[in-house]
């Protein structure tokens, strides 16, 4: 993978030092606006076919030459002004007077994402949304990456205030590994866990030129795990969006969760230039820093979650934000001493509170990027961009965890034309101080008191003696209460443990933090220092085939993993070194587009995608648009998706405390055993075990009844897959009013999750015996199948004075058969029914500009990992204000999210997030 990396940064080069060119074409004018006469700087210049071209400067003037003969065409583009196409005859052409007017017509985007061409919005042949330049300016929102929650069809959670998910067509989840995001051309995924790293890593404001989303399946163009979605973040070019610009956002965030106000920072800035229209560079830089959302639900349950009453006192409560509680501790009745007449008790130790044991609650961020881009030629452009991201936040999946100087960063090389790219690039990430919540916690209890030496017989001794009533006349508790007597032992069993706040509790709690997981001492900590390394290329033969639009493409990808064994399965034999851990795989695909009579578009697009852990798979897509006119379009389409099993559910080994988690991938299962036989289901064991049942260290039966013991027949994990049938329609109504509207139905095969399965044999691992009777969490497919159904509904609405209009409707349901598989758990995590409604006006008067909106989503069932629960409905409103200060080139913004106030949750064990309120000042050189 290095060696192809590195032959594009070789192609690049060749081509630089190869180049050459000679001016042809002369070309000067002027661009004003239409309506005032004004001059317009900063407005985009491009010769069409070609990547050469200029920006206006601050008198509306531009110049530029070009390396062919005449005839050409200029495109000249401008933030909320309709494009215009200029014919050049003349090899000198000087004196141009270009006249912009204000874009008023729906419909005109042009996107890229649908179909990894240019085309239009309104005949794109699936879904598509896009949050343009003006959108971002104008979001009601603290960050711009935070506009996709009011866009159709997206699910948005939270885990932390800095690092929210996008999903889309359910099944969403805070690590979404079946969605894709990419940051000009780079896939963000951590390639740890291939779950995207939201705006964590990605584009500062200043620099986001546009985002589009593609909802459902895109795996017939962007491969594995482009299966719920695809999301292409776009940033400015150094040569169309130049000079200096610089934002500050100061304001606060509150939560009733919090219960006050705890400031709120960003600032970013960028430079760009361009030389000669040659050579451009750009550079960038953003940080942001605020307390984060509290998750501090210390009363309830995971495992009763639906309660209304506080269940905290309870002898085996596992509370939502309280960790060191999720483990059972069975202590059987044996354990108790002579008299006891009751039976085995289920209890849990004492969990620690959330903000107890995290170091802080900073959600802080620091982007960077520079870029450098040469034009070798009028079609030809080579550039290099290096771009840094990382701060602190939380992640949450089956566990939570509080990543601390987490680090993402970027290498890219990139040659590209109008009908072609080829790049480059590398991403690796660094956890650095991140650890498990959950760890922290079991380890504080362990280090503390060790559950099966210490604190479980003092536990059972203490409460037999209490319910007894020896601990009356001196204690108080009174004998034959079950409740006291088990408040008694746990304050007993406690009775080591460090009060909060001391210098002993900081110094221990310090001391888990940064010892790692599976060493000696074991601690909370975990290294990551994987990579992934990507190269592909692109082909349009629009320019040589002409019956039809014709192109083809490829990529091949390594994962090169390295956790130094705290998470990922490098040394499973004793005395080996912990090595990397390479995965593989490369894609091909071929799309080809017709239309027919003017009207009717036909496309269909092919793709083999091949991983050396599994067998290839071939993805289709076939779609038809059908344009009645030039402003009422209807499409359809049907396509294959598929995703592979994320490296987790392949190269995982993790003791978590009662059972160990396993990746499922032969390469790294088939020493356990565990697979194809190998083991017993949890329920029969368990079952067998209360029953008397006892194995011993080899899996031979000791006493007990065998008969109980049901065999799992486990099979390796396997791909995920998935068919999805699409319609829409999308139309325009007296110039005025944009309908969109799509129906789609998904059905699912192959789910991935996880099953309990106890081992029947002794094994093996770093040395270590892990003895029959061990629990295995292996990553398995369902054998379930699983459809989903939803629409659609899109308005927006041109009103008198410009006056804008905006509403969506997403309808969301899903059909499973639970007789196929009594233990899947879908994880539709998705509202029925969800709405968004905006109103605003960029120039209410020539200085003054608004934007508000309001979205709801409906009460749901959140299932995880973690735990189930409904989530109650919500609804939000967002505002802003923004003000043109001409004077020195500024735009002022007042703002606020959540204004009607009220805590809401986006899942099971997220914080409570709350209201944010801010002021901005952005300043641009060309005032765009």
């Amino acid at each position: 993978m290095k060696k192809i990396y590195k032959a594009s940064l070789a192609i690049v080069l060749m081509a630089l030092l190869s180049a050459s060119v000679h001016a042809q074409t002369a070309i000067s004018g002027k661009v004003t606006d239409a309506a005032t006469g004004e001059p317009l700087a900063g407005v985009n210049i491009l010769v069409k076919g070609r990547v050469i071209g200029t920006i206006s400067d601050a008198g509306g003037e531009f110049s530029l030459k070009a390396n062919d003969a005449p005839p050409l065409t200029l495109v000249l583009s401008f933030v909320g002004y309709q494009s215009v196409e200029v014919a050049v005859s003349n090899a000198n052409t000087t004196g141009l007077d270009v006249k912009l007017e204000e874009q008023t017509i729906l419909g005109q985007e042009v996107v890229i994402s649908a179909s990894r061409v240019e085309e239009s919005i309104m005949r794109s042949p699936v879904t598509i949304e896009k949050v343009d330049l003006l959108a971002i300016q104008q979001a009601p929102a603290p960050d711009f990456y935070d506009a996709l929650a009011n866009v159709k069809g997206v699910q948005f959670t939270s885990s932390s205030l800095n690092f929210p998910q996008v999903n889309t067509r359910g099944f969403a989840t805070i690590a979404n590994v079946r969605f894709v995001q990419l940051v000009d051309g780079m896939d963000t995924q951590a390639p740890l866990l291939n779950f995207p790293t939201g705006n964590i890593a990605g584009i500062g404001e200043l620099d986001a030129e546009s985002m589009e989303l593609v909802p459902g399946a895109a795996s017939a163009l962007y491969g594995p795990n482009a299966f719920n979605g695809i999301l292409l973040m776009k940033s400015k070019s150094p040569f169309e969006y130049q000079g200096l610009s610089a934002q500050f956002k100061g304001g606060i965030t509150r939560s009733d969760a919090q219960g006050k106000s705890y400031p709120m920072t960003n600032f970013g800035i960028r430079y760009a230039k361009a030389f000669n229209n040659k050579f451009a560079f750009k550079v960038n830089f953003s940080m942001m820093n605020a307390e984060d959302w509290h998750s501090n639900d210390y009363k309830t349950d995971v495992n009763r979650p639906e309660s209304a009453v506080d269940l905290s006192g309870q002898s085996n409560f596992n509370g939502v934000n309280t960790y060191g509680d999720e483990a059972v501790i069975p202590i059987p009745a044996s354990s108790f001493p002579a008299g006891y007449q009751g039976g085995p008790l289920d209890v849990r130790r004492t969990g620690w509170k959330e903000e107890d044991i995290v170091d802080n609650y900073d959600a802080k961020s620091i982007k960077g990027d520079v870029a450098l881009h040469y034009r070798i030629t009028d079609k030809i452009e080579a550039l290099y961009n290096y771009r840094f991201g990382g701060g602190s936040s939380v992640y949450q999946g089956s566990q939570k965890y509080a990543l601390r100087d987490f680090t993402q960063q970027f290498h890219k090389v990139e040659l590209r034309g109008q009908n072609f790219f080829v790049r480059g690039y590398m991403t690796q990430t660094d956890a650095g101080d991140s650890y498990n919540m959950a760890a922290l916690g079991g380890l504080l209890n362990e280090r503390i008191s060790p559950t099966a030496t210490q604190w479980a017989p003092l536990y059972a001794g203490e409460y037999f003696q209490a319910l007894q009533g020896y601990r009356f006349i001196n204690n108080g508790v009174p004998g034959g209460n079950p409740s006291a007597a088990h408040a008694w032992a746990r304050s007993q069993a406690d009775a080591n443990r460090p009060a909060v706040g001391s210098q002993a509790y900081k110094d221990l709690v310090e001391s888990v933090r940064n010892d790692y997981f599976q060493r000696n001492p074991a601690g909370a900590k975990f290294k990551d220092q994987s990579r992934l390394y990507h190269a592909e290329f692109n082909y349009n033969f629009a320019d040589r085939i002409k019956f039809a639009e014709i192109q083809v493409g490829g990529n091949f990808r390594r994962y090169s993993l390295f956790s130094d064994g705290t998470i990922f399965n490098e040394a499973p034999d004793d005395g080996q070194d912990f090595k990397r851990i390479n995965i593989d795989e490369f894609g091909v695909y071929g799309q080809i587009s017709k239309t027919v009579a003017d009207a009717l578009k036909l496309t269909g697009s092919l793709r083999f995608d091949k991983n050396q852990n599994f067998d290839g798979r071939v993805t289709p897509r076939i779609s038809a648009v059908y344009t009645l006119n030039e402003n009422h379009n209807i499409r359809a389409s049907f396509q294959t998706g598929f995703r592979n099993p994320d490296t987790q559910a392949q190269f995982i080994y993790f003791p978590a405390g009662t059972n160990i988690l396993l990746g499922s991938a032969k390469k790294n299962a088939e020493r356990y055993g565990i697979h194809n036989g190998g083991g017993w289901t949890r329920a029969s064991y368990e079952d067998f075990v209360a029953n008397g049942g006892r194995v011993d260290t080899l899996g031979a039966v000791k006493q007990g009844d065998a008969s109980r013991l049901a065999i799992a027949n486990v099979k390796y994990v396997q791909p995920e897959q998935l068919r999805a049938f699409e319609v829409g329609y999308k139309g325009i109504f007296g110039g005025d009013l944009l309908v969109d509207v799509n129906a789609y139905y998904n059905a699912y095969e192959d789910f991935i999750g996880s099953l309990d399965v106890v081992s029947n044999h002794m094994t093996m691992h770093q040395g270590d015996t892990v003895a029959a009777g061990t629990v295995f969490s292996p990553y398995v497919n369902s054998a379930a199948t699983v459809s989903s159904f939803g629409i659609g509904v899109g308005l927006t609405y041109n009103l008198p004075k410009g006056y804008q209009l905006t509403g969506n409707y997403n309808y969301a349901t899903l059909e499973e058969d639970k007789d196929q598989d009594p233990n899947f758990r879908s994880g539709f995590n998705t509202p029925k029914n969800k709405f968004t409604v905006g109103i605003g006006n960029r120039k209410l008067t020539k200085t003054l500009g608004f934007n508000v909106s309001y979205r709801w989503q409906d009460e749901f069932l959140w299932e995880s990992d973690f735990g189930s629960w409904n989530v109650p409905e919500f609804g939000v409103i967002d505002a802003q204000i923004s003000y043109k200060i001409t004077a020195i080139k500024t735009i002022a913004k007042i703002g606020g999210a959540n204004i009607g106030g009220g805590d809401y949750r986006t899942n099971l064990g997220g914080p409570f997030v709350g209201q944010q309120y801010y002021i901005s000042l952005t300043f641009d050189e060309f005032f765009k």
